[in-house]
């Protein structure tokens, strides 16, 4: 039996969300009402990445921070003129990446395990689903802590301001080493 290759848009249709892929027109919509593209980031540009995705180009998508930057807000779904679940399609094509051994650009959450209770108000306040609780080594003994999937992590900072415990938050965020790092930069000449 002959094995067939599948289209990267093929691949993307398959996904679930990915089946409205084919349905833009590169209207611009979506870009217009987007908080990354405007606040964020400037070359963020979803109506761009689906048409590369369209055109198969694949390594070029990957390439592309739109992939990893959608936080699924879908302002852009209300305003479409085609009602394309643009965050969707975007999931669908950041999962593909996941596969391919991308990693998202992102800074995501750390945690630090010898401080963390497991209470569960990271994972709880996470509109991501990116932070779970399981039993991980801890100084060589097995201890529930919070668990961050950087893949998923947009870095908002919402389980930061949640954890009781100071124990999650961006990575190297208000570490001694960093502390001493900037105090040591001011003072010089």
């Amino acid at each position: 039996m002959e094995k067939t290759i599948k289209s990267f848009s093929d691949q993307v249709s398959e996904l679930p969300g990915g089946k409205y892929l084919r349905m833009c027109y590169s209207c611009g919509t979506c870009v217009s009402r987007c908080m990354v593209q405007g606040r964020i980031e400037p070359s963020y540009n979803p109506r761009r990445l689906m048409k590369k995705a369209i055109l198969d180009m694949e390594s070029e998508v990957f390439a592309d921070k739109t992939v990893w930057l959608c936080s699924a807000c879908d302002l852009c779904y209300s305003s479409c003129p085609q009602e394309i679940h643009i965050s969707e399609v975007l999931l669908a094509i950041r999962k593909l990446a996941i596969e391919a051994g991308r990693t998202s650009p992102l800074q995501a959450a750390t945690v630090d395990g010898q401080t963390c209770i497991a209470c569960g108000l990271c994972a709880s306040v996470c509109p991501y689903q990116a932070i779970t609780l399981k039993q991980d080594k801890v100084l060589g003994q097995d201890k529930v802590i919070s668990v961050v999937d950087a893949d998923a992590c947009m870095g908002c900072g919402l389980c930061a301001a949640h954890c009781r415990s100071a124990s999650i938050g961006p990575a190297g965020a208000f570490s001694n080493e960093n502390l001493m790092a900037d105090l040591w930069q001011w003072m010089r000449p």
